[in-house]
């Protein structure tokens, strides 16, 4: 490599320029052409579908699951309209008692879920645009996420 001169920032632009282009990832839109599992591919410049052989797909754009810890920072609350509860106290004369309540609640109480599992079920379904990195001079295209456009 030749000898770069010039300020800070032209040296900069220079070196960016010398060495900074990758060719090797080009990065394109896309739009889904078959739901998964057997996810298809169109990606703009092609003419041809891309099938999921060709494909490796974020696993957040999967049906996936996942552990996680639920806790509130604040206050939590829990809430229920109609909740009924029957309660059986022996009195002097053996009688049951029925309580009904309106409303449930409890406003101060913390809520904390110390393992839970949740189910991602949105998959990458036709007609949606992603955002795909071609590799491998084009042969596998890597699925990065959803494109969506305001």
């Amino acid at each position: 490599m030749e000898r770069i001169e010039g300020s800070g920032a032209s040296q900069l632009v220079q070196l960016i320029r010398a060495i900074g282009h990758n060719t090797d990832i080009t990065f394109e839109l896309a739009t889904v052409t078959a739901d998964a599992p057997e996810l298809k591919i169109k990606v703009d410049h092609m003419n041809i579908e891309l099938e999921k052989d060709d494909l490796i797909v974020a696993k957040s754009l999967t049906k996936h699951i996942r552990s996680v810890t639920l806790t509130s920072k604040d206050k939590g609350k829990i809430s229920s309209t109609s909740v009924s509860m029957d309660y059986n106290m022996v009195l002097a004369n053996a009688s049951v008692t029925t309580f009904a309540f309106n409303s449930f609640g409890l406003d101060t109480a913390e809520f904390k879920v110390e393992t839970a599992e949740l189910e991602f079920l949105d998959e990458l379904k036709k007609g949606e645009r992603v955002i795909v990195a071609g590799i491998n001079q084009g042969q596998t295209y890597i699925i990065l996420d959803r494109a969506v456009m305001y």
